[in-house]
């Protein structure tokens, strides 16, 4: 095994784990509000919000690696150079 791919499942094995803390946190808060009626509106909004803030972050990404790929990082980079000489 690689060093790199160690430190890939580190990383991996890491977030994993905060994910479950996040969860089991969530999920004792929750139980620790007593009970809440939620209706089907409520729901509704809990599943869309959930449903709209991954799709939004996996956007989000998806562009932050089609940026990088399609080299518009760089393009930006050497306009921010030219910028600095000039000043």
């Amino acid at each position: 095994m690689t060093s790199s791919s160690k430190s890939t499942l580190t990383l991996v094995a890491a977030f994993l784990i905060v994910l479950i803390a996040v969860a089991l946190a969530s999920f004792y808060v929750w139980q620790e509000m007593g009970v809440i009626a939620l209706g089907f509106h409520g729901w509704l909004a809990v599943s869309l919000g959930s449903l709209g803030s991954i799709i939004l972050g996996a956007g989000l990404m998806w562009l932050t690696f089609y940026s990088h790929r399609a080299g518009y990082d760089e393009k930006a980079g050497e306009f921010d150079e030219e910028d600095d000489s000039t000043s």
